[in-house]
């Protein structure tokens, strides 16, 4: 089955031939024509520059669709992102996000979020003094 990134099979790519099953390989092939000594090393000599120069154009076009598939989505995703940061003003209800919670196991089903928060003062750099109630936070926050 072709792979839609790459447009080929990977067995193809890595080995040049396709995947044969146990029962293909007890069918006998004749040869065309009578084999002599000449004949068999220059058609295998032959052969064997054939299939080194097909594999070759095979990973080259592989490489090539890769490269299209994260170009395409690279734009994708860069079609997605808003170009201006949001901008806070002070009095704003803001999340505070717990990064601690994210890598714990055994907070798995705790909240990653912090209850509604306003924004106190504005510190630079998209950093924040955080308000709840009338309670403020001794850390600042940052908007990432």
């Amino acid at each position: 089955m072709k792979q839609d990134t790459i447009q080929a099979i990977s067995f193809e790519l890595v080995y040049n031939r396709t995947a044969t099953i146990p029962v293909e390989i007890e069918v006998n092939t004749y040869p065309t024509e009578p084999i002599t000594k000449k004949n068999f090393q220059e058609t295998l000599l032959r052969k064997t520059y054939d299939l080194m120069e097909t594999l070759k154009n095979k990973q080259r076009r592989a490489a090539d669709n890769i490269q299209k598939s994260q170009e395409k989505q690279k734009k994708r995703h860069d079609s997605q992102l808003s170009d201006k940061p949001v901008e806070f003003k002070i009095g704003d209800k803001v999340l505070l996000h717990h990064t601690k919670v994210e890598k714990q196991w055994s907070g798995k089903f705790d909240s990653k979020w912090d209850r509604p928060f306003h924004i106190k003062e504005i510190l630079g750099n998209r950093a924040y003094k955080l308000r709840l109630n009338n309670k403020i936070l001794t850390k600042a926050a940052h908007e990432d």
